[in-house]
């Protein structure tokens, strides 16, 4: 019944906005460790649309380390509850379904929370977090802050800036992740990321992200 009040929703949400304009966005993100022991790190795939304010669906897929060992694929809607100049507050919620061996069929609920501020100047910043609120006994209570960052912009395509992410489960120590960010803006290809050293327990590593969006319409 939970599955199909979910589905239900995602299916409701473009035909409610069908009339509004279209985004679609494309995201890829891979985190490598240089640590020569070490098998941490990630690779993400994600696709969303939006209807004017309103995310109709937000559908991905991310593994851990490596891929026979921990993955999840997720879904969601959301809506932007604020947009001006100055600020932008986006709500998702996700749905999230664990697999692998490590995984034991764990199923999450993860309300997920973006913010970006713009200051007068050459700076913005920006946060996302989001906790996974276990479904069923195979899953673990976490907070997850996926990055909280400062940018300074030179010129029109290139920011520079620093930045934190945080992740702490029930009964495990938190992990604290500061890095620096360079990143690259173009309208036709795209924003690419690149966050280095990003702390990891054995030792660091360095993360890509790559964010293209499609308007359609007004």
């Amino acid at each position: 019944m939970r599955k199909f009040l979910i589905a239900a929703v995602i299916a409701c949400v473009p035909v409610l906005a069908q009339d509004l304009p279209v985004t679609d966005v494309f995201m890829a993100r891979n985190s490598q460790s240089y640590t020569p022991n070490s098998v941490q790190g990630y690779r993400l795939v994600e696709y969303l649309r939006t209807y004017g304010s309103w995310v109709a669906w937000d559908c991905g897929y991310i593994d851990f380390a490596e891929t026979k060992v921990y993955r999840e694929t997720f879904c969601a809607v959301g809506k932007t509850l604020h947009d001006t100049s100055r600020l932008t507050w986006l709500e998702e919620l996700y749905f999230t379904q664990a697999s692998g061996p490590d995984a034991h069929s764990a199923r999450y609920l993860q309300p997920w929370t973006y913010v970006q501020v713009r200051f007068a100047g050459h700076f913005d910043a920006e946060a996302v977090y989001f906790p996974y609120l276990p479904l069923n006994n195979a899953g673990t209570f976490q907070h997850v802050l996926d990055r909280a960052k400062l940018e300074y912009h030179i010129g029109r395509t290139w920011k520079v800036g620093l930045g934190y992410a945080m992740s702490k489960a029930t009964n495990q120590p938190r992990q604290d992740k500061p890095f620096v960010i360079v990143t690259h803006v173009t309208k036709q290809f795209g924003t690419v990321e690149l966050w280095a050293p990003q702390k990891i327990p054995n030792g660091a590593q360095v993360q890509m992200r790559y964010t293209f969006a499609l308007k359609h319409g007004s």
